[in-house]
């Protein structure tokens, strides 16, 4: 494949990137496990666990977060952002390379505030720096001896940033009780996607990276022996294990993306990370099935009949600006039985499809695939015979949370059409089944009620 930088004139990139521009990233706040027993739901107040009957538990923890269940439907892993933390506190997890690296960026910040920038500009120039790191060097130079005096009128907003911590447990379900083990990581990168392995010893998560908000997808064991190891980057959010449970399939840019108006060629890569035992034993070979266009919202699922399931721009080249496609593709590949790509839904439904299907979940059968539009609109595609059948409508709002499937039967999404309040509903061949109408306010607050 040949590492292209960018393509096209000015008007067809301008096209691609506008489909590009107009797919944000959605939320994943439901996780159901793989035998439908429960849900873990990051509502309102926090990760609550629900049952197929709607029944809410007690706060297992506060904040945002994501969850995703380990195949003993029993123990789930969980991403939590731990805020308030002082500098005292960073230290004692800290390694010295990380303590010298914020440091560094304290003295930095600390210059740019006595050359007279004020606080946001002087925190931009932090560029190898994410979100959660440079609070963190706002932390570290509020409690530095002298900085009040040296900030000036900045002292007062300095002083309000507040550093948290984006940790990873592991949680067990027992009694109706999620009891937690000690952090698997505890860090500064946001973390964007959680998969765990089908081999149950090891987690793969994307994060972001420090260097132009670029993703990067990292794999650690979950007996905690080892820290987070890099398998790739430049990747798309959402990556997914191989059937057989060794492997991560994966969308990278070729090139690094460099924003504006370049589009990116990408490729559809395969790499070993887990060995015959289920250690991680990360290969340096990889394998690139397919090249498509970059898009950071790039989603895979690996099927447990050995397809590989993702969405992209159906684009032949050379094209012009109008033969540019609306909407993306979804496309199926057996590498170990064809060589080719096959599209997945037909055309005829493609034009009429009222979402974009880079937001989807692929039913655990393998069968259908629940798809999110804008205003939360959800469709459920049979891939067998390109059937669509429409889940809810577009309303006025978007949805707070991703459908996913609780079964092959039953799809999990939020239900906020006709002007009623938003709800948690399960989705079963055209009848809706409400979870959610005795929910406490606390836990729709800022979820199912904005």
């Amino acid at each position: 494949m040949n590492k292209m930088q960018s393509i096209g004139s000015r008007s067809l990139v301008a096209a691609v990137f506008l489909w590009l521009l107009m797919t944000g990233c959605v939320s994943r706040r439901i996780a159901w496990s793989p035998d439908g027993a429960h849900a873990a739901i990051f509502a309102g107040d926090g990760l609550r666990v629900c049952g197929p009957d709607g029944a809410l538990s007690e706060i297992v923890l506060p904040g945002e977060g994501l969850a995703e269940w380990f195949p003993d439907s029993r123990r789930l892993a969980v991403v939590s952002e731990v805020g308030k933390q002082s500098w005292k506190d960073l230290e004692k997890i800290l390694s010295p390379e990380e303590r010298e690296r914020l440091v560094e960026g304290g003295n930095t910040l600390l210059a740019q505030l006595k050359a007279g920038h004020n606080l946001t500009d002087a925190l931009n120039t932090l560029t190898g720096l994410g979100e959660y790191e440079k609070n963190a060097v706002a932390e570290y130079l509020a409690q530095a001896a002298g900085t009040e005096q040296q900030a000036g009128t900045n002292w007062d907003e300095l002083r309000q940033k507040k550093a948290s911590l984006i940790q990873i447990r592991i949680g067990i379900l027992e009694g109706g009780q999620v009891t937690f083990g000690p952090p698997l990581v505890n860090g500064f990168q946001k973390i964007v996607d959680l998969r765990v392995a089908p081999t149950g010893t090891a987690i793969a998560f994307t994060a972001e990276g420090g260097k132009n908000g670029e993703l990067q997808l990292l794999v650690l064991p979950v007996d905690g022996s080892a820290p987070p190891q890099l398998a790739a980057r430049n990747t798309a959010f959402s990556s997914d294990w191989s059937a057989d449970g060794h492997s991560l399939v994966y969308v990278r840019a070729i090139n690094d993306p460099t924003g504006g108006d370049q589009i990116s060629l990408a490729s559809l890569t395969r790499r070993m990370i887990l060995n015959a035992a289920g250690k991680i034993d990360i290969q340096t070979n990889v394998d690139d099935l397919a090249g498509l266009l970059f898009d950071g919202n790039n989603k895979v699922r690996c099927l447990t009949d050995g397809r590989i399931i993702f969405a992209s721009a159906d684009l032949h080249l050379p094209c012009t600006a109008l033969d540019m496609p609306q909407q993306p593709q979804l496309f199926a590949l057996d590498p170990e039985r064809h060589a080719a790509v096959i599209p997945l839904i037909p055309r005829s439904v493609l034009e009429s499809l009222p979402a974009k299907p880079v937001f989807y979940d692929v039913s655990p059968d393998g069968k259908r695939v629940a798809i999110l539009a804008d205003k939360g609109a959800v469709v459920v595609l049979t891939l067998a015979t390109g059937a669509l059948d429409t889940v809810q409508v577009a309303g006025a709002d978007d949805t707070a949370s991703a459908p996913v499937w609780r079964s092959a039967s039953e799809l999990c999404f939020i239900s906020s059409t006709n002007g009623q309040p938003a709800q948690v509903a399960l989705w079963n061949n055209g009848k809706t089944r409400v979870l959610s109408a005795n929910w406490p306010a606390q836990a729709r607050r800022e979820f199912l009620d904005k």
